[in-house]
């Protein structure tokens, strides 16, 4: 993460597109074998709600990359004025936000998938 909000924060080249592409394939084969594993322990204690827990279970993990983000801001970068403060929280968020979807999403078609597959 400090590679990637390195380059888009203090504009340094870091190779960014293969990196992020990379790191965005890593994130969707974990959130798959996460809420597939977390589907099964659902299903193993027979509670068949499992479409809310399997998009929010994937959806949640961006918390961690918003919290790294709060880190980064404070620490490394140190920003001081309002004004940064408040750009850079918001773009962020919007990151996160939509990070959020993709993840939740992903989690919850591949439940929806492993569902159809045992069933």
């Amino acid at each position: 993460m400090y590679f990637v909000f390195t380059s888009f924060w203090i504009y340094k080249v870091y190779y960014v597109y293969g990196f992020m592409l990379l790191l965005f394939l890593i994130l969707i084969i974990v959130t798959v074998c996460v809420t597939i594993v977390g589907t099964y322990f659902l299903l193993s204690a027979e509670n068949y709600r499992w479409q809310w827990t399997s998009y929010f279970s994937a959806a949640l993990t961006t918390g961690c990359v918003y919290l790294y983000s709060a880190y980064y801001c404070y620490i490394k970068i140190k920003i001081s004025r309002f004004s940064q403060t408040s750009f850079y929280v918001g773009y962020t968020l919007m990151f996160c936000l939509g990070l959020g979807i993709i993840c939740g999403t992903v989690g919850y078609l591949d439940s929806t998938l492993f569902m159809r597959k045992i069933c």
